[in-house]
């Protein structure tokens, strides 16, 4: 007797419902848990769309890499914030040097093309990289890979979108 298969889709309407809840959740846990102090615009923007991702990876759960990724990066957001801190200090000085009018680099003839597609040495087009810039976790993906999960993270971003219209639709009636 073969194990139970998981579906490979799930119910859309139960997407919907499970990401509405997710996203009030951390709303809600953003209104509670932060100061009235740190709430600028951009800083309070940056913490809805980081609840938005966060509810959607978390609602789609470890099965697909892109949510694997999101949520790696969420949860390790600090420490990557202190690497980033420490990049910048050492970078920082570098960036204050002259730069001289005769040591200006010009582009070659062959670079001449900026519409030009890029192929990169391993044989990815130039669509496939900007794809792969796309999608979270999708770095270590083949071909096929990248586009299954490609079509899985932009039926999920629209089913989002579609929540929050909704959701705004809902609150602006109140």
């Amino acid at each position: 007797m073969s194990p139970p298969q998981q579906p490979t889709s799930i119910n859309p309407n139960s997407l919907k419902i499970q990401l509405a809840y997710r996203f009030l959740h951390n709303l809600n846990n953003l209104n509670t848990k932060r100061s009235n102090l740190d709430n600028t615009r951009i800083r309070r923007s940056h913490r809805v769309k980081l609840a938005a991702y966060a509810s959607m990876a978390y609602v789609v759960g470890s099965r697909r890499a892109w949510s694997r990724a999101i949520l790696w990066k969420i949860r390790n957001r600090a420490v990557l914030a202190r690497f980033k801190r420490v990049d910048h200090k050492i970078t920082t000085p570098l960036r204050h040097h002259h730069v001289h009018a005769g040591s200006v680099k010009r582009r070659t003839p062959s670079c001449s093309n900026p519409k030009r597609e890029y192929s990169d040495p391993f044989g990815n087009s130039g669509q496939e990289v900007k794809l792969r810039k796309l999608v979270p976790g999708s770095s270590t993906m083949d071909a096929l890979g990248l586009l299954d999960e490609t079509a899985d993270y932009i039926k999920c971003l629209a089913t989002q979108v579609e929540v929050m219209k909704n959701l705004v639709d809902l609150y602006s009636i109140i």
